[in-house]
């Protein structure tokens, strides 16, 4: 099983992060902690430095007379959040070398809180010598377990014995 912890003298020890490639297998399930909640201060902030001028982000009162009645979170946000949550289970990745789609299925608002989980849906050992390619969805929820995005992306992901993290003894 994965540990979160490893000994590295007595007494002493090292907190692990990241998945080796070979711990991955399909049809696993991984739930990403914690959760976090989304402000409408988040929200604006991603809007303005990705120069995302819609009203329905902003305005509340513009907001309402649209079929959300609320300002909705600005989708790079949504993302940004679901493959942050997943970066402990996912932190020995090399690169991330796709999407292969993105689906945003429901709204997400201010104070609304995300959780994310990961599937495995794909293993191949790849071209790369220190690295596989493994293909996960990751889906998004609000508080309410209504799912709010479906994004399958792909991450080559350094083996045990491989990459920066064997040399610095992770």
């Amino acid at each position: 099983m994965f540990t979160a912890m490893r000994p590295i003298s007595p007494n002493r020890f090292r907190e692990n992060f990241g998945l080796a490639f070979e711990d991955f297998a399909i049809g696993q399930i991984f739930h990403h902690r914690p959760g976090i909640t989304i402000t409408q201060q988040d929200n604006v902030d991603e809007a303005l430095s990705t120069h995302n001028q819609a009203m329905i982000h902003y305005d509340r009162e513009y907001a309402g007379y649209t079929e959300f009645k609320f300002p909705l979170v600005v989708s790079t946000l949504t993302l940004h959040r679901a493959i942050g949550m997943a970066w402990k289970t996912f932190g020995r990745r090399k690169r991330i070398v796709g999407f292969r789609s993105i689906a945003l299925t429901a709204p997400v608002f201010g104070q609304d809180t995300l959780y994310a989980r990961s599937s495995i849906v794909e293993i191949a050992s790849g071209d790369d010598s220190e690295c596989g390619l493994v293909t996960s969805e990751t889906f998004l929820a609000r508080q309410d377990k209504k799912d709010v995005a479906k994004i399958v992306w792909q991450a080559l992901i350094y083996r045990r014995e491989c990459g920066p993290f064997s040399a610095l003894g992770y």
